[in-house]
């Protein structure tokens, strides 16, 4: 069962392949995961989802064992030990699909199984996601399984964490939090955004039926600012006014890693220097279709997870520290978005994002207070967070163009107190493009 520290909190998503090669061989792993863990609690996140760690036997997930790539169950558990002495507990990802392809109609005997195996190790939750796909061949087999999860991660003292693609009610009574991934495939082109807040005002109304987590990027998806911004365009203002967005809402806040530092993937990529064969499969396609080969780059950025799977940079040097020998995503390039020089400067967006999931924390009004929509529209978000006798309005453009702020929402705004802006200026008739502000009534 959650309770409402839960809900104020930060979920980070981990992708392990990626994270910190800690045997040299090119490759992300578990204990690499494990040495950097407390960086994450300092940046305020008290659940890590660790993704895509199960090994595959016959052409069929083992739910049983870690993909020995990666590492092994024993350091599942050694996550799961350090967790306890910085406050981070582990919850593992699975899918509904998965689960289905590997067991078919005996999973609702075999969970109970895997279940147990993974609380002995440690895990202190799980996310299923696609919760919908149980119920394909049979919505009244479906819904037992799901049922049956229930009553099981209740009697085991776990998380349970469904995830689903319609913003509905469906199941909200036998999970303990709702889970939507959906918000950025919403974000389809520049300056149209109208669809995608939307689907977050959604999301905050079911929030007051159920707990409700979203990300705006995952292991599946490209990053925002690689579908939004220009190769040549800051991202600074983009990735603040995104975090701002993201932690004021009522929703609970899932962030996938290197989020934290502006990750993104270079403007020059050699494809010949890439071993992930699907993201070839994909570039290939493009190329086939007649685009040049910048284009087809720049399709593979925006439209696939192709900079979701590129290795985090730890510092400076031309294999950003994420391993001793090159990784499988080719040779990296020196940027200035590696932990190294975002950790030694207060300024960097690690402590904006930072400054705002303590914002959350401290502040009830974030992670409990009611939610009203002010304004949506194809640029620009504004909605009231209220909690008993305190009042924020948040407001976030995220157009590269300014919007004047409706009259109404002005003369609301114009005596309250800036508690954060991500811009040099404030205008309570004007938002600069990419700005965020929230303010105090």
């Amino acid at each position: 069962m959650l309770e409402n520290k839960d809900i104020k909190t930060t979920y980070y998503e981990a992708y392990p392949k990626s994270f910190v090669d800690s045997n040299a061989d090119g490759i992300g792993d578990l204990e690499g995961l494990r040495s950097k863990l407390t960086i994450l609690s300092q940046l305020g996140t008290n659940y890590i989802l660790l993704n895509q760690i199960f090994a595959k036997k016959d052409g069929k997930i083992d739910f049983y064992q870690v993909d020995d790539k990666i590492g092994s169950l024993e350091d599942v558990g050694r996550i799961c030990e350090k967790g306890k002495y910085i406050r981070v507990k582990t919850l593992l990802d699975l899918d509904a699909k998965d689960l289905m392809a590997t067991y078919g109609n005996n999973l609702k005997e075999e969970i109970k199984s895997i279940l147990e195996h993974w609380k002995e190790i440690g895990i202190k939750g799980i996310r299923i996601k696609n919760l919908d796909d149980f119920t394909n061949d049979s919505p009244k087999a479906g819904e037992e399984i799901i049922t049956e999860i229930r009553d099981l991660t209740y009697n085991l003292g776990l998380i349970y964490i469904g995830g689903l693609d319609k913003v509905d009610q469906k199941f909200k009574d036998q999970v303990d939090m709702v889970y939507f991934s959906k918000s950025n495939s919403l974000v389809k082109e520049k300056n149209s955004y109208k669809e995608f807040y939307e689907f977050l005002d959604m999301a905050q109304t079911l929030s007051g039926e159920v707990p409700v987590g979203l990300d705006f990027e995952n292991y599946k998806s490209p990053r925002l600012i690689e579908k939004i911004l220009n190769h040549d365009e800051e991202a600074r203002p983009l990735t603040e006014a995104l975090a701002t967005l993201l932690f004021s809402l009522k929703t609970a806040p899932f962030i996938y890693q290197g989020t934290e530092i502006e990750a993104k993937s270079e403007y020059d990529i050699d494809m010949d220097k890439i071993s992930d064969l699907e993201i070839k499969k994909i570039y290939e396609k493009y190329i086939e279709e007649g685009l040049k080969p910048e284009e087809a780059i720049d399709k593979v950025k925006k439209e696939s997870n192709f900079s979701a799977k590129i290795p985090l940079r730890w510092d400076e040097s031309s294999l950003g520290k994420f391993s001793e020998v090159e990784n499988y995503y080719g040779t990296m390039v020196q940027y200035d978005n590696n932990y190294k020089e975002y950790l030694k400067h207060a300024d960097s967006f690690f402590f904006y994002m930072y400054d705002i999931i303590m914002l959350r924390k401290r502040d009830s009004v974030f992670g409990l207070g009611d939610y009203e929509a002010l304004a949506i529209d194809e640029t620009t978000y504004i909605y009231k967070r209220t909690y008993k006798d305190k009042a924020y309005v948040v407001l976030v453009n995220l157009s590269d163009d300014f919007y004047e702020i409706e009259e109404k929402i002005t003369d609301l705004i114009k005596d309250g107190k800036v508690i954060k802006n991500n811009n040099q200026d404030y205008d309570p008739e004007i938002l600069d493009a990419y700005q965020a502000v929230i303010i105090e009534l």
